[in-house]
């Protein structure tokens, strides 16, 4: 930032709503502001300034094209992965989890989270609840739904 102003969690709040989401808009725009998208850079560094509001970024037309094409690029890309490579990357985003977790209660509040690789352990899967929204035959919610990328529906 040339007058080295950034902008910090609480201004954010009026978009945010909370001190965490406050946190995490902080941090990913300071991530899109580095990443390789020149409009969302361009979106991302005028907010972090001061030069633009979240609000206005947010309703902008062309932020938003930004923003929505992003988004639809992560999600073909989840949808091109295989069984085995979401199952590693729910392990790696449950440790990811645990490791900042484990973070928050020692009061680490840096930006430095989700940097550390904590040594991988086996996860068990999480029991499915039973009811008729979890039965695809019976009757009841989403019975009848399609599995969709993301596993059973």
């Amino acid at each position: 930032m040339p007058d080295g102003r950034e902008v910090d969690q609480a201004e954010l709040l009026g978009v945010a709503k909370d001190e965490e989401r406050a946190r995490s808009l902080l941090r990913a725009l300071r991530t899109l502001s580095t990443g390789p998208d020149p409009k969302l850079r361009e979106m991302a560094t005028g907010v972090l300034r001061g030069d633009l509001t979240a609000e206005q970024a947010f309703t902008d037309p062309e932020y938003t094209a930004a923003l929505f094409s992003g988004a639809d690029g992560v999600r073909r890309a989840g949808e091109r992965r295989t069984d085995a490579e979401a199952r590693e990357a729910g392990e790696r985003f449950g440790a990811w989890q645990e490791a900042r977790s484990a973070g928050d209660e020692n009061g680490d509040q840096g930006e430095g989270q989700g940097t550390a690789q904590p040594e991988a352990t086996p996860r068990q899967a999480p029991q499915q609840p039973s009811g008729p929204w979890r039965n695809p035959g019976a009757p009841g919610l989403g019975g009848s739904r399609p599995a969709g990328p993301f596993g059973r529906g």
